[in-house]
């Protein structure tokens, strides 16, 4: 049941995505939706349609072109003039549509929103969920023109104050909440680790988008690495993306196609996760990933590269935490938690126990940005 927000009333928020596709920050958005819904508020989508919302889901979703305002629009006139558009739809929108403020979501439709909502007296937050260390100061240049900046680990509002330009007035770091897993029957886990495992011994999964960021090419060179002392390690990566036909190439170059699986996207990614034995996370760059936790929760240990958040997750009670890109320090840290199975047994009981803190709660989370759009809506 929704509680009482008389006091204070209802809002009406708009939130902004560079487009609604597959991946951990459509996630955030659609979650933050539900229990804002849920809280008795009124929840507007506006962004480019892609796999997980769009006209078909929500009958109110503004439909923009945010995602050719990104990179993916190619060249600059193209780019400039989709900013143009969106700004112009959105700001007709808004004149029709009032809302309390305006939340952002990547760089994209935070700019696009900062032009549309001039002389209308609408607050702005924006999240930045992560990026190239050197994308960082653009960001900051658009980001600090919004009243609130928003993100989900202390690492990151450092970055965004020392390299970006950002006041540390107008930051805040709210986490992301991470719903329960759903229950996976026992019989089914060791099922699928049958299959999955095949004739190997030990089982290593990554959950990622197929694409620059994650470092999956930086994953096949540790596997490459790994298995010419363990050949009984296995590995999965599931998720699917851009650069899928690249890597699998790259695999095959490697010689480590019959270590290495892609299996595509997975429906189900906590069944996956508690039929393995280690989380391994390669990327470039993450604010504060959702897997990682999700990871926690089917007790399991992880190995991730040390990406802002990423070391504010992981400790080495957990797993542990290595250099970017550093495939030697990636293939000693995996082999280390897998031949040694006390340690492994402890770091998994230690992760499921840290799952469970308020920090990843989704009502707990939920409830700060409740708090913190009041307050940027002058309710607070």
């Amino acid at each position: 049941m929704a509680k009482d927000t008389s006091a204070r009333g209802r809002l009406h928020v708009l939130e902004m995505q560079t487009q609604f596709g597959v991946g951990g920050i459509t996630r955030h958005v659609l979650a933050l939706r539900d229990w804002m819904r849920g809280e008795g508020h009124r929840i507007t989508l506006g962004g480019t349609p892609a796999a997980w919302a769009g006209p078909e889901t929500e009958p109110d979703f503004l439909d923009l072109p945010t995602k050719y305002v990104s990179g993916e629009g190619g060249a600059l006139p193209v780019r400039l003039f989709n900013v143009a558009k969106s700004a112009w739809l959105l700001r007709r929108w808004l004149k029709r549509h009032p809302v309390d403020l305006i939340h952002a979501h990547e760089s994209a439709p935070a700019l696009v929103a900062n032009l549309a909502r001039r002389g209308l007296g609408i607050p702005l937050a924006v999240t930045y969920h992560g990026s190239e260390p050197a994308r960082i100061a653009a960001f900051g240049g658009i980001a600090a023109k919004a009243d609130l900046v928003i993100t989900p680990s202390h690492r990151s509002a450092a970055d965004l104050a020392k390299l970006g330009g950002v006041p540390e007035a107008k930051l805040k770091v709210l986490g992301l909440g991470v719903a329960p897993p759903p229950e996976d029957s026992a019989d089914e886990v060791a099922a699928l680790r049958r299959a999955l495992l095949g004739d190997g011994e030990k089982l290593v999964i990554t959950v990622a988008r197929l694409e620059r960021q994650k470092g999956i090419d930086i994953l096949i060179e540790a596997v490459a690495r790994i298995v010419r002392d363990h050949p009984g390690f296995r590995f999965v990566v599931a998720g699917d993306g851009v650069d899928e036909a690249a890597l699998k190439a790259l695999a095959r170059e490697r010689g480590v196609e019959t270590h290495l699986r892609f299996l595509g996207r997975v429906n189900r990614p906590h069944l996956y996760l508690r039929a393995s034995d280690l989380f391994l996370l390669t990327s470039r760059w993450e604010a504060l990933p959702f897997t990682i936790v999700e990871a926690f929760q089917a007790g399991l240990p992880a190995v991730a590269t040390a990406c802002s958040g990423v070391v504010e997750l992981i400790d080495d009670a957990v797993g542990a935490v290595v250099p970017i890109g550093d495939v030697e320090a990636i293939a000693a840290a995996v082999t280390r938690i897998l031949t040694d199975d006390a340690l492994r047994t402890a770091m998994a009981s230690a992760a499921l126990a840290k799952s469970t803190l308020d920090r990843f709660d989704p009502d707990w989370v939920h409830g700060q940005f409740e708090t913190a759009y009041f307050a940027l809506a002058g309710r607070g």
